[in-house]
């Protein structure tokens, strides 16, 4: 049996028994398949006929666009990294016009606020990083849709996703993650340089999301996974 074969099967169980867990499993069976052909070997209907299943699990709707979601985004990490850099150097003078606060609680107080202010600037800057992934790997996104509440992730459009090389692909979940920590290890020293005190929030950042993606890698989700699921199937292809 082809692989169109089996997602016609897909398909024809979908419309039948609905979005269950048993079609969702074949299906991403047969995608880990199909990312370890050659790139010759994966045809347009091949290619077409998984992005339109993908697309009917996937229920999310896109509510933004690519570039005014990375629009909003720059200007959330924008305006952060400028209360960031005003925090260390002008929080405790500004403090101390309305309460004088022992030296213990101002330094709780400036942590605390540079805490939110650098949890903010990774909430900002983490799609330019998904973006960039994209851009590397040479895959396009349909745009930005509601991951959760209070959070928006970039949707990948299947089609480019599925057409490139597995060397490639792996950069969409990898390259974020380099990003983010790549942001937190220019804030350290601009922290240090600026105001030793306030250097303690983005090392405790950087160990809470290491920490943080560990713990999602072993829960099987996340891009750590993702990227190191990405990295064996190239491996196997390697072989």
């Amino acid at each position: 049996m082809t692989f169109v074969s089996e997602l016609k099967t897909i398909e024809q169980q979908l419309a039948k028994k609905g979005d269950t867990k048993d079609v969702r499993k074949a299906f991403w069976r047969i995608v880990g398949k199909i990312k370890r052909l050659d790139p010759n070997e994966v045809n347009n209907e091949l290619v077409q006929k998984t992005t339109d299943i993908r697309n009917r699990l996937f229920k999310q709707k896109v509510v933004l666009s690519v570039n005014k979601g990375l629009g909003l985004f720059f200007f959330i990490a924008l305006f952060a990294f400028i209360g960031f850099i005003w925090t260390l150097l002008y929080f405790e003078t500004f403090l101390v016009l309305f309460i004088i606060l022992p030296p213990l609680f101002m330094l709780i107080a400036l942590n605390g606020t540079l805490l939110v202010l650098t949890i903010f600037i990774a909430y900002g800057a983490y799609p330019w990083g998904r973006y960039f992934g994209g851009v590397i790997a040479r895959v396009k996104f349909d745009g930005f849709y509601r991951y959760s509440p209070g959070e928006l992730g970039l949707k990948i459009e299947y089609l480019s996703y599925l057409k490139t090389t597995q060397s490639r692909r792996k950069w969409v979940f990898g390259f974020p993650i380099i990003w983010v920590f790549g942001i937190f290890f220019i804030l350290i020293p601009i922290a240090w340089f600026l105001n030793p005190a306030g250097i303690w929030m983005p090392l405790l950042i950087v160990l809470l999301f290491g920490v943080f993606y560990t713990v999602i890698y072993y829960r099987k989700t996340g891009e750590l996974y993702r990227f190191m699921r990405e990295r064996r199937i190239e491996q196997e292809i390697k072989r």
